[in-house]
Protein backbone atom coordinates (compact mmCIF):
# COMPACT_ATOMS: atom_id res chain seq x y z
CA UNK A 1 0.00 0.00 0.00
CA UNK A 2 1.10 3.65 -0.88
CA UNK A 3 2.15 5.95 1.35
CA UNK A 4 -0.92 8.55 0.94
CA UNK A 5 -3.12 5.23 2.47
CA UNK A 6 -0.96 5.05 5.81
CA UNK A 7 -1.00 9.37 6.05
CA UNK A 8 -4.62 8.98 5.74
CA UNK A 9 -5.13 6.05 8.29
CA UNK A 10 -3.13 7.65 10.63
CA UNK A 11 -4.97 11.16 9.87
CA UNK A 12 -7.94 9.25 10.95
CA UNK A 13 -6.51 8.13 13.88
CA UNK A 14 -4.74 11.13 14.94
CA UNK A 15 -8.43 12.83 14.77
CA UNK A 16 -10.29 10.21 16.73
CA UNK A 17 -7.59 9.96 19.22
CA UNK A 18 -7.46 13.69 19.55
CA UNK A 19 -11.03 14.06 19.91
CA UNK A 20 -11.90 11.14 22.61
CA UNK A 21 -8.77 12.22 24.68
CA UNK A 22 -10.18 16.11 24.68
CA UNK A 23 -14.10 14.19 25.43
CA UNK A 24 -12.36 11.84 28.11
CA UNK A 25 -10.93 15.26 30.16
CA UNK A 26 -14.18 17.56 30.05
CA UNK A 27 -15.75 15.88 32.99
CA UNK A 28 -12.32 15.37 34.95
CA UNK A 29 -11.71 19.17 34.75
CA UNK A 30 -15.56 20.22 35.40
CA UNK A 31 -15.51 17.95 38.53
CA UNK A 32 -11.96 17.70 39.75
CA UNK A 33 -13.58 16.72 43.13
CA UNK A 34 -15.23 13.67 41.80
CA UNK A 35 -12.75 12.76 40.06
CA UNK A 36 -10.29 12.68 42.96
CA UNK A 37 -12.41 10.04 43.96
CA UNK A 38 -12.54 7.53 41.43
CA UNK A 39 -8.80 8.23 41.62
CA UNK A 40 -8.55 7.45 45.23
CA UNK A 41 -11.10 4.72 44.60
CA UNK A 42 -8.21 2.23 42.77
CA UNK A 43 -5.98 2.52 46.36
CA UNK A 44 -2.73 3.22 44.59
CA UNK A 45 -1.94 6.87 45.27
CA UNK A 46 -0.90 7.97 48.13
CA UNK A 47 -3.74 10.52 49.82
CA UNK A 48 -1.69 12.95 48.89
CA UNK A 49 -0.81 12.68 45.58
CA UNK A 50 -4.49 12.02 44.31
CA UNK A 51 -5.59 15.53 44.23
CA UNK A 52 -2.51 16.76 41.68
CA UNK A 53 -3.15 13.67 39.91
CA UNK A 54 -6.78 14.45 39.43
CA UNK A 55 -5.83 18.10 38.42
CA UNK A 56 -2.69 16.90 35.93
CA UNK A 57 -3.89 13.83 34.15
CA UNK A 58 -7.17 15.63 32.58
CA UNK A 59 -5.34 18.89 31.06
CA UNK A 60 -2.64 16.13 29.93
CA UNK A 61 -5.49 14.82 28.00
CA UNK A 62 -6.70 17.49 26.55
CA UNK A 63 -3.05 18.37 25.46
CA UNK A 64 -2.33 15.27 23.94
CA UNK A 65 -5.74 15.72 22.37
CA UNK A 66 -5.03 18.80 21.02
CA UNK A 67 -1.72 18.14 19.08
CA UNK A 68 -2.97 15.17 17.67
CA UNK A 69 -5.70 17.17 15.86
CA UNK A 70 -3.24 19.72 14.86
CA UNK A 71 -1.02 17.37 13.75
CA UNK A 72 2.36 18.94 16.01
CA UNK A 73 4.75 17.68 18.42
CA UNK A 74 3.40 14.43 16.96
CA UNK A 75 5.92 11.58 18.49
CA UNK A 76 5.92 13.36 21.98
CA UNK A 77 2.43 13.36 22.17
CA UNK A 78 1.99 9.78 20.87
CA UNK A 79 4.49 8.64 23.47
CA UNK A 80 2.83 10.26 26.35
CA UNK A 81 -0.96 8.78 24.85
CA UNK A 82 1.03 5.47 25.02
CA UNK A 83 2.59 5.54 28.32
CA UNK A 84 -0.96 7.13 29.91
CA UNK A 85 -2.98 3.88 28.18
CA UNK A 86 -0.55 1.47 29.85
CA UNK A 87 -1.09 3.31 33.13
CA UNK A 88 -4.56 2.76 32.43
CA UNK A 89 -4.01 -1.01 31.35
CA UNK A 90 -2.53 -1.50 34.27
CA UNK A 91 -4.51 0.78 36.74
CA UNK A 92 -8.26 -1.40 35.43
CA UNK A 93 -6.61 -4.74 35.42
CA UNK A 94 -5.03 -4.22 39.23
CA UNK A 95 -8.61 -2.88 40.02
CA UNK A 96 -9.87 -6.20 38.45
CA UNK A 97 -7.89 -8.27 40.24
CA UNK A 98 -8.10 -7.04 43.38
CA UNK A 99 -12.04 -7.33 42.95
CA UNK A 100 -12.80 -3.57 43.12
CA UNK A 101 -16.02 -3.04 42.21
CA UNK A 102 -15.32 0.88 41.59
CA UNK A 103 -16.12 3.49 38.47
CA UNK A 104 -13.56 3.34 35.97
CA UNK A 105 -13.25 7.16 35.72
CA UNK A 106 -12.16 6.54 31.85
CA UNK A 107 -14.90 8.72 29.68
CA UNK A 108 -17.19 10.39 32.34
CA UNK A 109 -17.94 10.43 35.82
CA UNK A 110 -21.77 10.73 35.26
CA UNK A 111 -24.06 8.61 37.81
CA UNK A 112 -24.43 5.89 34.83
CA UNK A 113 -20.60 6.04 34.57
CA UNK A 114 -18.84 2.26 33.53
CA UNK A 115 -17.06 0.22 35.90
CA UNK A 116 -13.53 -1.32 35.61
CA UNK A 117 -13.99 -4.36 33.58
CA UNK A 118 -12.17 -6.10 30.79
CA UNK A 119 -14.08 -3.99 27.95
CA UNK A 120 -12.53 -1.31 29.31
CA UNK A 121 -8.87 -2.91 29.11
CA UNK A 122 -9.88 -3.62 26.15
CA UNK A 123 -10.77 -0.17 24.73
CA UNK A 124 -7.24 0.95 26.39
CA UNK A 125 -5.23 -1.56 24.31
CA UNK A 126 -6.74 -0.07 21.09
CA UNK A 127 -6.41 3.35 22.27
CA UNK A 128 -2.31 2.21 22.63
CA UNK A 129 -2.09 0.69 19.40
CA UNK A 130 -3.10 3.75 17.91
CA UNK A 131 -1.09 5.65 19.84
CA UNK A 132 2.09 3.37 19.13
CA UNK A 133 0.99 3.04 15.45
CA UNK A 134 1.68 6.81 15.64
CA UNK A 135 4.62 6.99 17.49
CA UNK A 136 6.49 4.06 15.09
CA UNK A 137 5.41 6.51 11.79
CA UNK A 138 6.96 9.14 13.29
CA UNK A 139 10.13 7.86 14.74
CA UNK A 140 12.44 7.26 11.77
CA UNK A 141 12.10 11.00 11.07
CA UNK A 142 14.29 11.41 14.50
CA UNK A 143 16.26 8.29 13.67
CA UNK A 144 16.95 9.22 9.71
CA UNK A 145 18.46 13.30 10.93
CA UNK A 146 21.08 11.98 12.72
Amino acid sequence: MNSKFWEWIEFVIRLALGFLFIYAAIDKIIQPEKFAVVIYNYRVLPFEFVNIVAIIVPWLEVAIGITLILGIWLETAAFLLSVLSIGFIMLIISAIARGLNIECGCFTLSESGSLVSWKRVIEDILILAGGLFIFFRHLPEKQSAK
